[in-house]
């Protein structure tokens, strides 16, 4: 009996860890994808070689959301697939392919159409995408929405939007951003979306 209840007791433990390893995934995926974002957000520009095209392509979103459900699957998600394939095969050479890391890439390489999901209507996404973002593991429109108000500066992460919340009441991006400002010299790209305040006398 003793030896049931150890075995028990070992299984249960296993499947908290399992479940502990799931949810860390989901943590790393929303807060590196958030990050990436972030930094397309605010530095670079249109015409830098290399990404002057993914900044472009930035810009135009934050000027027409819904723009990027005309572009093809891999338009969309080529260079997040790219970049999700690259964090594999770190883990791969390193030896850390496990519940959490195998989580991190596989939600991590679904960051931009979890995002195409949140501009899209329901009768667009159908009962099944519909439901899933109802569910905390996908982002839900409602909560990508909060990027794209005000100065569009905030709430970068984009796969289960968990991460916003935490980074936002602690000011982690402008901290950052401070941090680069004075180690660097260089100040985040205003949004050209954007509109200045008037100055008033």
């Amino acid at each position: 009996m003793s030896d049931f209840i150890l075995t028990l007791s070992e299984t249960s433990l296993q499947m908290l860890w399992f479940a502990t390893q799931i949810i860390l995934g989901l943590l790393l995926a929303d807060f590196v994808t958030g990050f990436f974002h972030w930094l397309e957000d605010r530095y670079g520009g249109p015409s830098w070689p290399v990404i002057g095209p993914i900044i472009r392509s930035t810009i135009r979103h934050h000027k027409k959301p819904r723009r990027m459900v005309t572009r093809t699957f891999f338009q969309r998600n080529g260079l997040t697939y790219f970049l999700a394939a690259c964090f594999a095969v770190s883990f791969l050479i390193v030896g850390w392919v496990n519940p959490l890391t195998i989580t991190a890439v596989l939600f991590g390489a679904m960051a931009n159409e979890f995002h195409n999901w949140s501009h899209k209507k329901p009768s667009e996404n159908g009962p099944l995408i519909t439901w899933l973002q109802k569910t905390p593991f996908v982002i839900s429109p409602f909560e990508h929405a909060k990027h794209h108000r005000g100065k569009k500066n905030t709430h970068y992460c984009a796969v289960t939007g968990w991460m916003n919340e935490p980074l936002e009441r602690v000011r982690f991006w402008r901290k950052m951003e401070a941090i680069i400002r004075a180690f660097a010299r260089l100040r985040p790209r205003r949004d050209p979306t954007v509109r200045r305040r008037p100055i008033t006398a």
